[in-house]
């Protein structure tokens, strides 16, 4: 299957999430929390079926630990920035931010200085997307609106 439609299925089941998550009434944190505990339940199980496949040494490495605490944290915060944010597409913007960086750094590790016009007038784009939207009048008033329970 071609990688845009699967970007775009993708998409939309993000978009839908976004959306249950910002007007469902479950307490903030605990959606990520039961999330991240059902997937690592599945992972255990597919683990333990794949106990003799050569990865498993893999999981004695602490650095591991450390990337599922991060992820943990990055969820979380995910969550409560949906939440408490007036519009959850001003958040979603912010993807543009994350292309940049990982252009940008992908160039600078790569050493490949080769960037199109193109390449350029993407990241001032997205730049100027992101200045835009999130310093419209909208986003700096308090959201009221929304109840959120710790």
């Amino acid at each position: 299957m071609n990688w845009i439609y699967l970007s775009i299925a993708h998409s939309i089941i993000v978009a839908m999430m976004i959306l249950y998550i910002k007007y469902n009434n479950i307490p903030l944190i605990v959606f990520p929390i039961i999330i991240n505990i059902i997937v690592g339940i599945i992972s255990i199980i597919y683990f333990i079926l794949y106990l003799k496949e050569d990865f498993a040494m893999e999981f004695a490495k602490p650095k591991y630990y450390l990337y599922s605490v991060v992820v943990l944290f990055v969820n979380i915060l995910g969550h409560y920035i949906i939440k408490v944010c007036p519009n959850p597409a001003y958040f979603r913007i912010f993807v543009s931010l994350q292309i940049i960086i990982l252009l940008l750094a992908t160039i600078y590790i790569t050493q490949d200085y080769n960037i199109s016009t193109q390449t350029m007038l993407g990241i001032f784009c997205g730049c100027a997307a992101i200045i835009l939207i999130s310093s419209d009048d909208n986003n700096l008033k308090d959201n009221n609106k929304s109840s959120i329970r710790l």
